[in-house]
């Protein structure tokens, strides 16, 4: 699988950096879906799986393309 993310795949990388984000939605939509199983998004340790967290690979692959997460 390829590691190209569209836009708003990248933003939702974001958006999960800054904030999480509850999976308990009934449709994850396909971004969601794509950086699940792409392996940029996992579920955050010891909080049962309902806010995910970036991985080291989405915090490499937004580094590289220079997409920071603000610094509240």
């Amino acid at each position: 699988m390829s590691d190209h993310l569209t836009n708003d795949q990248i933003a939702l990388l974001c958006e999960i950096g800054e904030h999480g984000l509850f999976k308990a939605i009934n449709d994850m939509g396909p971004d969601l879906q794509r950086l699940l199983s792409g392996r940029f998004v996992e579920p955050k340790e010891g909080d049962s799986g309902s806010v995910l967290q970036l991985t080291a690979k989405a915090i490499a692959f937004l580094g590289e393309r220079g997409a920071g997460l603000n610094e509240a």
